[in-house]
């Protein structure tokens, strides 16, 4: 697949580049010994997500890797040693045992300038490439919590770092036109922002429930939000889509990455040239975790790596 680059408003993207994108989380189980992990990543990864930071309430950023009392410590030239070979690094803030994001004031000045300030000084020190938002909890009004975030998003954005989203399934779920606590809850955020500024919507397809975790519906899925769907929040209409070109589809690497939803990467393989057959070539898969793949013999990167 050929990489084409985009220029908009002075920013540079990459275009129809194939991702293989994975989360390493240096103090989960899945990575035991994070350093070697990280000096030994698969080459097929394009994209690395280190997770999690998290936030007070203050919007102030918690970074837990300069934490002198955790066993490990995230350095610049780790960082950099990725990027020598050619994968860019993002921070990913939230996770799904991150904290909850309230809502009650979207035009909340003084929390936004925190968040934005302290992703933007943890990207700074680090060198990241961009900033993965993983944010799971949401309390309040979600269209609150969506102009909440579209104004973090956006700012990051013209300063020149990309962004992308990890939204759960059912959170992006063309089934319903409604949002509800459990469903669409990132519907109107999707909607609000443009691929210029949301890079890749890196869909979990896992934990969920079994009908939907097939490839089958994974490949009606992608022509659903290809089309687009509308949804209300509100009182208000909002139409989401995501193209192929800006959809990473996200599956375990193992069936210990995740409570449900594990499908074998040769049989992802086999749905991706379906879907591009069909005309729907979607950007790539994601996968939690990078560490789960290291102890199934890299299985995910090996076989859905440079499709």
């Amino acid at each position: 697949m050929s990489t084409v680059l985009i220029t908009f408003l002075g920013l540079v993207y990459l275009s129809n580049a194939y991702i293989l994108s994975g989360y390493l989380c240096p103090t989960c189980p899945s990575a035991p010994d994070p350093n070697t992990l990280i000096s030994s990543i698969n080459a097929a990864y394009t994209r690395v997500n280190i997770a999690f930071i998290g936030w007070n309430s203050d919007g102030t950023i918690i970074n837990q890797f300069d934490d002198p009392s955790k066993s490990f410590i995230l350095t610049k030239a780790m960082v950099s040693a990725l990027q020598s070979k050619g994968v860019d690094v993002f921070i990913s803030i939230g996770g799904g045992a991150g904290g909850t994001l309230a809502c009650s004031d979207s035009s909340n000045t003084a929390f936004i300038k925190n968040y934005v300030d302290g992703i933007m000084n943890i990207t700074t020190e680090y060198g990241f490439d961009g900033v993965d938002f993983d944010i799971e909890h949401r309390s309040g009004d979600f269209v609150q919590c969506a102009d909440l975030i579209a104004t973090v998003m956006n700012t990051l954005n013209q300063n020149k770092l990309q962004v992308t989203i990890a939204p759960q399934m059912v959170n992006v779920y063309p089934g319903l036109s409604t949002v509800s606590p459990g469903f669409n809850e990132l519907a109107p955020l999707i909607a609000m922002e443009t691929p210029q500024v949301l890079e890749s919507v890196q869909v979990q397809m896992y934990n969920s429930w079994s009908s939907v975790e097939t490839t089958a519906y994974a490949e009606t899925y992608t022509k659903q939000l290809a089309a687009g769907y509308n949804v209300t929040a509100d009182g208000k209409p909002y139409f989401v889509k995501v193209p192929p070109s800006q959809l990473v589809l996200g599956y375990p690497a193992s069936p210990k990455g995740a409570g449900s939803g594990y499908i074998a990467p040769s049989q992802l393989k086999t749905m991706y040239a379906s879907l591009k057959s069909a005309g729907y070539t979607v950007s790539g898969f994601m996968t939690w975790s990078i560490g789960w793949d290291e102890q199934n013999n890299w299985d995910f990167a090996n076989t859905l790596g440079n499709l």
